[in-house]
């Protein structure tokens, strides 16, 4: 499904008549963009439930939305993504209300729209859900639903619709759940509520089919916490620290004592009565505790104590209601070093393209990958502003990657080098060949001769006419000893290479999650004959993880802490493509099939 807005105009005249009716909508427009805009939908939508539905007519809800398009017109308004989201919840009431199938159709446009303009949006999560769940049950798509609710169960793995998304994008048949009703919702807000009350549709709770685990809340009033509650499951661990009012936080973290703290802004916030601190044992396998005290004057700190191997998250602020949600992933065993618990075996997932490969039905599984720093020796690759070079950069990064892997998932990794060695392109992949890897990532930083070009591109074996990343191609091919005499060979070797669609997959998923992570912008997944990843024997690919030639990301390249996010985002990248899959060996079982 593309992602076109709706047209809202209902309906189109000619000469005078079409003037006037574009003078009055700008006029509206120009209204609609004031502060008060999403309050007026507001309005609107409360005069609207008080209508009976016997009474109600499309043009009503079509109405509200009209006021809310401006707002997202202009991608810096701070409403932008509200306005979107409470459109196409309209869509929703409007669908059922009026039983009117053509506004699923609208919903789901709208959703889509909002996940491509705005991909960090707060209301991904919801978003995401939502559209999933009117694709396959009003659209009947569930191909296109399977890649949001993969998506979803790898972001939210601890969410309560995490196990339904699962379920649906493996296939099963499931009722359809409850999301989005923003009539219920709406119903309960006054209508005289201050923008910083606004309510949006947020879906009700799941049900008990898809229940935490366990879950454990701590009733507390510091600054501008009004209660803190843990929900944990097999897959990962959700802290939603409840707010008095949106409220500023920074996150730190004492990796050698399992720490990880946030510190939120008490601004505006009545004084904490009594000691002013609170402590809530957990012990699930991830997380032990969570401690919040004052700080230090206008900050409450929230400090969570997690088990070796665990993972904590920067946490997202999400509004109405306000609340900071923090996500916990791995370790999940009473003991300090243990493993995240083996996810159980289960059919491969279809391709993102809808159809299926011989990796995925012969339920082939990972487990060992090698990992390709680029360059090397006298091969510096890239050099950036005082001497930053392409060659130790990736190399840290391939590292941070490595320990990932091992550390969260079990699996056996090893590097076509670990230090500062000069490997020949074609050397690379028969170091995996001889291996019998899984999986082949070659990783490294991008230039260009425009120095503001920036962003994250992930390549795969193929033929192209694109000039760009034949440009790309060149410069990673520079160090190859091929002659002319060898092309013949090169192109049957790429055209029958039958790991392209499994490759495509892979660099699809290293594509989505390191430029959302890195926070880069998305320059997207292309094909290229890269040498280094011709002759591979597994899904292969190619990573540009940022610009060394653009002065910002040189910047950021020279910081661990930015090093530590591209590896995170390669990691979830790759995690997304092994659940995929059928599962994991263990490494054990990995080094004897050698």
């Amino acid at each position: 499904m593309k992602g076109k807005l709706p047209d809202f105009a209902p309906f189109r005249l000619r000469g005078v008549w079409a003037l006037a009716v574009l003078v009055l909508l700008a006029a509206v427009a120009v209204s609609a963009q004031t502060p008060d805009a999403l309050s007026q939908a507001h309005a609107m939508h409360l005069q609207l439930l008080r209508t009976p539905v016997a009474e109600r007519q499309r043009a009503n809800y079509d109405r509200i939305v009209a006021v809310l398009a401006p707002l997202w017109s202009n991608p810096r308004n701070p409403d932008a993504d509200s306005a979107r989201f409470e459109a196409a919840s309209l869509y929703v009431a409007r669908a059922r209300d009026l039983h009117d199938p053509a506004a699923y159709a609208l919903a789901a446009q709208t959703f889509l729209a909002l996940l491509r303009a705005s991909p960090y949006t707060a209301y991904r999560r919801n978003a995401e859900f939502a559209l999933a769940q009117i694709q396959i049950f009003h659209l009947h798509e569930p191909r296109a639903a399977a890649v949001w609710l993969r998506d979803f169960d790898q972001r939210y793995p601890a969410d309560l619709r995490a196990d339904v998304a699962r379920r649906e994008a493996r296939g099963l048949k499931v009722p359809e759940p409850e999301y989005l009703t923003a009539s219920e919702t709406l119903r309960t807000v006054p209508a005289s509520s201050p923008p910083a009350e606004r309510a949006v549709a947020l879906p009700p709770a799941p049900p008990p089919s898809v229940a935490p685990r366990s879950s454990k809340r701590l009733a507390v009033h510091i600054g501008n916490l009004n209660g803190v509650q843990v929900f944990s499951n097999a897959n990962g661990t959700s802290v939603v620290v409840a707010l008095r009012r949106e409220a500023p936080f920074t996150r730190g973290a004492i990796p050698q004592r399992h720490l990880t703290y946030f510190d939120i802004s008490a601004r505006g916030a009545p004084r904490s009565r009594g000691a002013g601190d609170a402590t809530l044992r957990v012990d699930d396998g991830r997380v032990v505790s969570i401690r919040i005290a004052d700080h230090r004057s206008g900050q409450t700190r929230l400090v969570i104590e997690t088990r070796a191997g665990a993972h904590t998250d920067r946490g997202r602020y999400f509004p109405n209601p306000a609340r900071l949600i923090i996500g916990i992933t791995g370790a999940g065993g009473a003991d300090a070093g243990r493993q995240a618990p083996a996810r159980p075996a289960q059919p491969a997932l279809p391709l993102s393209s809808g159809g299926d490969s011989l990796t995925r039905a012969l339920g082939l599984k990972i487990g060992r990958i090698v990992l390709d720093p680029g360059h090397g020796g006298h091969d510096t690759g890239t050099i950036g502003a005082d001497d930053l070079l392409e060659k130790n950069v990736v190399l840290d990064v391939a590292l941070r990657l490595g320990k990932l892997l091992r550390q969260r998932l079990g699996v056996e990794v090893l590097y076509t080098r670990h230090n500062d060695t000069f490997i020949p392109l074609e050397e690379r992949t028969a170091i995996a060949n001889r291996a019998r890897a899984d999986l082949f990532v070659s990783i490294h930083a991008n230039s260009n001769p425009d120095p503001q070009a920036r962003g994250i591109e992930t390549y795969y074996l193929d033929l192209t006419n694109n000039a760009q990343a034949l440009a790309v191609a060149a410069r990673e091919n520079a160090s190859s000893d091929r002659s002319i005499h060898d092309l013949g060979s090169l192109v049957r070797t790429i055209t029958l290479h039958d790991k392209m669609e499994e490759s495509h997959e892979l660099a699809r998923d290293l594509q989505r999650h390191l430029s959302a992570t890195s926070n880069e912008p998305d320059r997207g997944v292309k094909s290229a004959p890269f040498v280094v990843l011709i002759g591979a024997q597994m899904p292969s690919v190619l990573a540009e993880i940022s610009f060394l030639s653009n002065p910002g990301d040189d910047r950021r390249l020279r910081t661990s802490a930015y090093r530590q996010r591209l590896a995170e985002g390669l990691y979830q990248g790759l995690l997304q493509y092994i659940h995929s899959l059928s599962g994991t060996r263990t490494a054990a079982l990995a080094g004897s099939q050698r």
